[in-house]
């Protein structure tokens, strides 16, 4: 049951350093007139993230409705579960090693058995989700944690503080993203996310403490580089980019429009989806600025 445990939050996870200042990546619209924010988040967080910055509880504060990407709480473990092998579960006669070639499935065998896992585990599962498998023990070994996530911390505060909580998606939409890259990207292989996934594990080994300290300064550059670094060198990368990003960020904008007219709202969804032409700041018809808010 430990494999079904590691996934369910680094599917959420998927579908994310030079001044010392928090200064978080908080955006505002009051220069516009406006009384909302946008918050960038990291969803997997380390101790230093542990405790919920004071700029942030203010803005929360300060609005009526909280909007994060999806309301896990409204899923039980056990229909999490559920999920997860409803849309990762191969067809039947269908086995991993089937779906990948020989030498590609020799790294996968390889980079388990380095954590004692066997890969025989997954022989029923989908690549991707041997891919979130290999993140979440690399996340792991770094200490890193959805309890400590930005995410997390957002939604217990709002909800202490007696704010309505409300998910951009449901769970069944998140774990399904994984599926459409295969499906509507039929030049991206299972060899290309599980090779892909190899590499940046093996290449961007300090990308989760490089993004917890730009996330830190509020440094949008840093998120920029990653941006471009991670998202940009390979078919998959593209297919990743249009499917969880770019797709996401436009439907969630004909979400928010009519609630950010209506009410004084707080949104918290990953930095990520703050990068760029095609980053919320810009598709948002209210003008958002970056905020300096330090404790």
């Amino acid at each position: 049951m430990k494999t079904y445990q590691w996934i369910r939050v680094t599917a959420v996870l998927l579908l994310g350093l030079i001044l010392n200042v928090n200064a978080e990546p908080l955006w505002s619209n009051k220069k516009s007139g406006g009384d909302d924010w946008l918050l960038g988040t990291i969803h997997l967080g380390d101790d230093s993230l542990s405790t919920l910055p004071s700029s942030i509880k203010t803005a929360i504060d300060s609005v009526d409705m909280v909007i994060i990407e999806t309301d896990l709480s409204l899923v039980s473990p056990s229909d999490q579960q559920r999920i997860l092998m409803q849309y990762a579960t191969l067809p039947a006669g269908f086995t991993l090693k089937q779906s990948l070639s020989e030498p590609v499935y020799k790294q996968a065998q390889q980079y388990f058995a380095n954590y004692g896992v066997n890969i025989e585990q997954f022989s029923n599962f989908k690549p991707w989700l041997v891919a979130l498998s290999m993140v979440q023990m690399s996340y792991a070994k770094l200490g890193l944690n959805a309890e400590n996530g930005i995410d997390n911390q957002v939604q217990k505060y709002a909800l202490q503080q007696g704010k309505k909580v409300v998910g951009l998606e449901t769970y069944h939409q998140q774990i399904n993203f994984f599926n459409q890259i295969i499906e509507q990207f039929p030049e991206v292989t299972n060899d290309d996310l599980i090779l892909d996934t190899l590499s940046e594990i093996k290449h961007f080994s300090d990308l989760p403490q490089v993004m917890i300290t730009a996330w830190h300064n509020g440094d949008m550059q840093v998120f920029e580089k990653i941006y471009r670094d991670t998202l940009g060198t390979s078919k998959f990368d593209a297919a990743a980019e249009q499917i969880l990003l770019i797709n996401r960020n436009h439907n969630w904008v004909t979400e928010l429009e009519p609630v950010l007219n209506q009410q004084k709202v707080f949104v918290a969804v990953g930095t990520l989806h703050f990068v760029g032409d095609k980053g919320l700041p810009l598709l948002l018809k209210d003008k958002f600025e970056l905020t300096d808010l330090s404790d």
